[in-house]
C-alpha cells in the first residue's frame, strides 16, 4: 500500500557559497557568448550556449545531492507466540483455591489463544513449552502433560523461539511468557530481553506463584539412600537413609521399602521428626531377595496434607543380588590379629564370596557361648575359619556340630596359626581332632626363630591349586619367594594319612605349615601361621587375595568350575547428570589367572521401549580394565554391559544397573520471581499482567504495542526503494 513521497537535499558546502559559484559560473558563460549570439550563424550558437548551461545546472543539482524517499507499508505474516513454562515447580499449589500453578497457567493460555483468533484468524498462534529446553506440544496432544523439567532456562527459551520464528519467515509480534519466572539457569533473562526490543518483539510476563513460598512452607524429602550394594540370594539386605521434613516437627512419619516388580512395600518403618532437626535418619527396614540380579530398592514417605512438593518423597537406588555365593564364617579368638580385616579388604573384590566375623571375648559357660548354635547348621556357611581361639570358647555340642557341618554337610574349615590354635589351644579334645589333617598335642608349642619364618611350599604344593598365584609353576614359586617372613608359626604333630604337605617352614629343618585334607564329604586345611603381613607390600597384596581367593574356593569344591568369569563392577549405583559412572572389569579363567588374549566390549544405555547403546573405551591397569561413563543424558535408569570375546566368540559377559538423577533447582527454591517478570516487560515495551484473571491475560495478548521510540525509521533512498514493514495492528 502505497503511503507517501518525499524529497530532501544534502548540497556539498555551504548554501550562499554554492549559489555564488553557481550564478559566477552562468554569469561566465553567457558573457562569452554575448557577441556570438548576433550575425551569420547565431542559431546554432543558442544551441551551444543552452547545452553549457543545461550541463551547468546538472552540476549545481549532483552538488545539491537530492533524495526521494518512497514510504510504502506492506502486511507481513505474523505470530503470537505463548511460552509456558514446564518444570515441576509449577507444579506447587500455592494459587487460589489450592489450585497449582500449573493448572492456573493451561486455564490462562487457553482463554489467550481463544481471544487471539478471534482477533485475526489469519494471524498464528504458536504455543512452546520451556524448562532447560524449549519444546512445541504435539498437535494430537488432548491434555497437557504435567511438567517434569528440573531447571527454568527462561533467557534461553525467548530467544530460541524468536529464533525460530525468524527462521519461519513470521515476525514475532508478540510473545506472552506464562511462568513463575524462577529461572535458574542458561541466558540471564534480562539479556533476552533486550534483545527483543532491538527485534521490536514486546513480550507480556503473565506470573504466577507466591514469592514466599519456600519461608514457612511443609515439605518431605527423601534425601539418601544406602544398600547393598550387593546381597546373596536369601541373606538379609538392610536399608538405611535419610529424609528432611520441614514442617512437621514432633510428628511420626511412615517410610516403606518397595523392591522392583513389587507393588506393596516390603518393609516399614516409623521415624519421629524431633524440634529443631531437619534431617531424620532412616533404619530398620530389612528385605531378603529371593531371586539373582540387579533389583532396584526404594524408600518413600506417603504424601501428607499441605506438602508443598510431593515429586520428592521418595529415593531409588540399585542392589545387585547376586546367587550361587559361597558364605564364609571368621571366627576370631580375644587375642588382636591383623588377619580379618586384610582379610576382608581382599575378599571384597570378589562378588561372589561374603565373609561374616564375629569376635569371641569369652569362654563358653556350659551349653552357652557368644555365638550361636544356628551358625554351624549344615548349610549354613560354605567355608568356617577359625584363628587364634582356644577349644573353650565354643560350647562342646557346638565343637561337634561344626565337625559335622565338615564331615556330613561338605563345608570347609581352615585353622590358622596363633597361640590358642590346634594342640596349644585344647582342640585335640574335640571332634575337630578327627577334622584336622594332623595329630594335635598340648605341647607341640611354636617355631619362633631369629628373623622369622617364611612360607616355602613344597614341589607338589607348587602344582596344585591351592598354591598356584603365578602363571607357572616357576613364576608362582619367584611370588611365593619374595613374600615378608612372619614372626612365627605352630608347630603341627604328625601329618595324618591321606593329607598332604603343601608348604613347609623356611631354614636348615623344614617342618610342615599348610596341610590339606578330604575328610568325610568336606575338606580341611591346617595353616601354621597368619597372612596378614603379606598384604603390606603392592605385590604381596596380590598374592593375599588370590591365595584367599583359591582357598575359599578350594574348601567350597569350586576350584574346578571350568568356565572363564568377567566381572563388572561400577563405583555408584546413583549419578546425578554430569557425574562419572567409574567401571572396572575382571577377566580370569577357572585356576584364577587373569585373561589375557580376550577383547571387551562395553556399552551403556537407558532402558526404555528403543534403548541406544554408547560404547566405552576401556584401558588397561595391571589386571583389570577401567573405564568411565559421563552421565550427561536424560535422567532415568540405564545399564552398562560388558562382553568379552576371544577370537570373535563370546566368553562371558557381566551388567550392571544405575540411575541417573538430575538436582531439582526447581524444587531447592520455589519462590516465583515476579519483579523478573515486570523487568522483562518495562524492557521489551510490553506488560506484566497478574494472572488474577483470565481476561487480563487475553486482553494483554490482543492490545497493540506501544511503539519503541528507540527504532530506527525504515526508510530507502532512490525514486523508488525497498518497503517499510509493520505488524497488523490487534
Amino acid at each position: 500500500m502505497f503511503q507517501g513521497i518525499s524529497a530532501s537535499f544534502n548540497p556539498i558546502g555551504p548554501w550562499p557559497l554554492l549559489l555564488l559559484a553557481s550564478l559566477a559560473v552562468v554569469v561566465l558563460t553567457v558573457w562569452a557568448y554575448a557577441r556570438k549570439l548576433r550575425g551569420p550563424g547565431a542559431r546554432w550558437r543558442w544551441v551551444a550556449l543552452s547545452l553549457r548551461l543545461l550541463a551547468v545546472f546538472l552540476c549545481l543539482l549532483a552538488a545539491l545531492r537530492p533524495s526521494v524517499i518512497v514510504q510504502e507499508k506492506k502486511k507481513q505474516p505474523a505470530s503470537v507466540v505463548f511460552m509456558i513454562d514446564s518444570t515441576t515447580s509449577m507444579l506447587l499449589a500455592d494459587e487460589a483455591s489450592g489450585k497449582t500453578r500449573w493448572e492456573e497457567a493451561n486455564k490462562a493460555l487457553e482463554s489467550a489463544v481463544e481471544a487471539v483468533k478471534k482477533v485475526d484468524p489469519d494471524l498464528e498462534v504458536k504455543a512452546y513449552r520451556f524448562a532447560s529446553t524449549l519444546v512445541e506440544p504435539k498437535p494430537d496432544e488432548a491434555k497437557p502433560a504435567e511438567p517434569t523439567g528440573r531447571e527454568t532456562q527462561l533467557g534461553t527459551a525467548m530467544i530460541e523461539a524468536e529464533k525460530r520464528q525468524a527462521e519461519s519467515s513470521r515476525r514475532a509480534a508478540r510473545m506472552i511468557i506464562l511462568s513463575d519466572f524462577a529461572s535458574n539457569n542458561g541466558v540471564n533473562p534480562l539479556v533476552a530481553a533486550r534483545r527483543m526490543r532491538d527485534q521490536q518483539v514486546p513480550v507480556v510476563t503473565v506470573g504466577f506463584g507466591s514469592q514466599n513460598a519456600g519461608a514457612g512452607s511443609r515439605d518431605i524429602a527423601v534425601r539418601e539412600i544406602t544398600a547393598g550394594p550387593t546381597v546373596f540370594v536369601k541373606n538379609k539386605l538392610e536399608v538405611r537413609g535419610a529424609l528432611s521434613a520441614r514442617g512437621y516437627a514432633g510428628q511420626q512419619l511412615d517410610v516403606e521399602l518397595y523392591v522392583e516388580g513389587q507393588t506393596s512395600p516390603v518393609a516399614k518403618t516409623r521415624v519421629k521428626v524431633p524440634e529443631g532437626a531437619d534431617s531424620v535418619p532412616i533404619s530398620g527396614l530389612e528385605y531378603i531377595p529371593k531371586s539373582p540380579g540387579d533389583q532396584k530398592v526404594t524408600l518413600k514417605v506417603a504424601p501428607h496434607d499441605g506438602e508443598l512438593v510431593v515429586s520428592n518423597n521418595e529415593i531409588s537406588t540399585f542392589v545387585t543380588v547376586l546367587s550361587g555365593g559361597l558364605n564364609v564364617l571368621f571366627l576370631q579368638g580375644p587375642n588382636f590379629t591383623w588377619d580379618y580385616r586384610y582379610l576382608m579388604r581382599s575378599i571384597g573384590t570378589s562378588p561372589d564370596i561374603r565373609v561374616e566375623g564375629i569376635l569371641i571375648r569369652r569362654p563358653a559357660v556350659g551349653d552357652k557361648s557368644e555365638v550361636d548354635d544356628a551358625e554351624f547348621t549344615p548349610g549354613r556357611y560354605n567355608v568356617y575359619i577359625i584363628s587364634d581361639m582356644a577349644a573353650e570358647f565354643l560350647t562342646r555340642k557346638q565343637h561337634k556340630l561344626l565337625a559335622d557341618a565338615v564331615v556330613k554337610g561338605s563345608a570347609g574349615l581352615i585353622m590358622l596359626g596363633g597361640r590358642n590354635s590346634f594342640g596349644p589351644g585344647g582342640w585335640g579334645r574335640t571332634e575337630l581332632a578327627d577334622v584336622l589333617p594332623v595329630e594335635l598335642h598340648p605341647g607341640d608349642g611354636q617355631i619362633e626363630p631369629p628373623g622369622g619364618v617364611s612360607f616355602v611350599p613344597s614341589a607338589s604344593g607348587l602344582n596344585k591349586y591351592l598354591l598356584q598365584i603365578g602363571a607357572s609353576p616357576d613364576e608362582s614359586a619367584k611370588l611365593w619367594a619374595g613374600l615378608p617372613p612372619l614372626q612365627g608359626a605352630n608347630r603341627f604333630g604328625p601329618p595324618k594319612q591321606g593329607a598332604q604337605i603343601l608348604g613347609t617352614t623356611s631354614g636348615a629343618i623344614p617342618e610342615p605349615m599348610m596341610l590339606t585334607i578330604e575328610t568325610g564329604r568336606g575338606r580341611a586345611i591346617a595353616y601354621g601361621g597368619d597372612t596378614w603381613v603379606w598384604a603390606r607390600t603392592d605385590a604381596g597384596r596380590l598374592v593375599h587375595r588370590k591365595f584367599w581367593r583359591q582357598v575359599i574356593f578350594w574348601l567350597s569344591h569350586k576350584e574346578n568350575q571350568g568356565d572363564d568369569q568377567v566381572k563388572l563392577s561400577i563405583d555408584r549405583r546413583r549419578a546425578s547428570v554430569g557425574q562419572s559412572v567409574e567401571l572396572t572389569v575382571t577377566g580370569r579363567n577357572a585356576k584364577g589367572e587373569p585373561l589375557t588374549d580376550v577383547v571387551y566390549e562395553t556399552k551403556v544405555e537407558r532402558e526404555g521401549p528403543t534403548p541406544a547403546g554408547q560404547p566405552v573405551e576401556l584401558y588397561t591397569r595391571g589386571d583389570e580394565w577401567k573405564g568411565s561413563y559421563p552421565a550427561i543424558g536424560e535422567p532415568g535408569d540405564y545399564k552398562i554391559t560388558v562382553v568379552a570375546k576371544r577370537n570373535g566368540q563370546e566368553v562371558g559377559r557381566d551388567a550392571a544397573r544405575f540411575l541417573v538423577f538430575q538436582d531439582d533447582r526447581e524444587l531447592d527454591n520455589p519462590s516465583a520471581d515476579l519483579s523478573l517478570a515486570k523487568q522483562i516487560a518495562e524492557i521489551t515495551s510490553g506488560e506484566a499482567v497478574p494472572p488474577s484473571s483470565s481476561s487480563s491475560t487475553s486482553r494483554a495478548s490482543t492490545t497493540p504495542p506501544t511503539p519503541s521510540t528507540s527504532a530506527p525509521p525504515s526508510t530507502a533512498s532512490g525514486t523508488t526503494g525497498p518497503s517499510s514493514c509493520s505488524s497488523p495492528p490487534f
